[in-house]
C-alpha cells in the first residue's frame, strides 16, 4: 500500500509541474503574430494585442519613447512611457494598435502600450491614535 501512495504522490508532483511549465509558456500561444498585424493593419486597428519579438532598434527622445520588435519575418514599434528595452531582449509587449503617420505611401502602424499608473502618497495620512508605532 506504501508504494502505491508514494507512486501516485509521484505522478500527482509530475502533473502539477507539467501544468506549471505549461501555463508559463503560453504566452507563444496567445500572443498575436507580428505578420498578421503588418498583414491586415485594418483588422487590428484600435484593437489590444500581446505580441512576442526580440528588440531591434530603440528610439530615446524627449517627446517619444519606443522601441521596434521583430519575430525574424516582420516588425511593429511599440510607443512607450515605461523602461525601454535593449536590443537584443525578449520582449512581450501588450497595447494598442494604432495607425500614427504616414510617410508617402507607407503607413506606420505601432503598438501602444497603456500608460503604468505612478503611485501616489496619500495627501493627508491618517495617524493611529497614540502615533505612529
Amino acid at each position: 500500500m506504501t508504494g502505491g501512495v508514494a507512486r501516485w504522490m509521484r505522478l500527482g508532483v509530475a502533473v502539477l509541474v507539467f501544468g506549471a511549465m505549461t501555463l508559463a509558456s503560453c504566452d507563444w500561444l496567445t500572443a498575436t503574430r507580428i505578420g498578421k498585424i503588418a498583414a491586415r493593419p485594418a483588422e487590428y486597428q484600435g484593437k489590444d494585442v500581446t505580441i512576442l519579438g526580440t528588440v531591434t532598434e530603440r528610439i530615446d527622445i524627449p517627446s517619444l519613447k519606443c522601441y521596434v520588435v521583430s519575430n525574424g519575418k516582420a516588425s511593429i514599434g511599440v510607443v512607450t512611457n515605461g523602461k525601454l528595452p535593449f536590443v537584443g531582449d525578449k520582449v512581450r509587449a501588450k497595447g494598442r494598435v494604432q495607425e500614427s503617420f504616414a510617410i508617402g505611401s507607407r503607413k506606420l502602424l505601432v503598438i501602444i502600450e497603456p500608460a503604468k499608473p505612478t503611485p501616489t502618497r496619500p495627501k493627508n495620512p491618517t495617524v493611529p491614535k497614540g502615533g505612529p508605532r
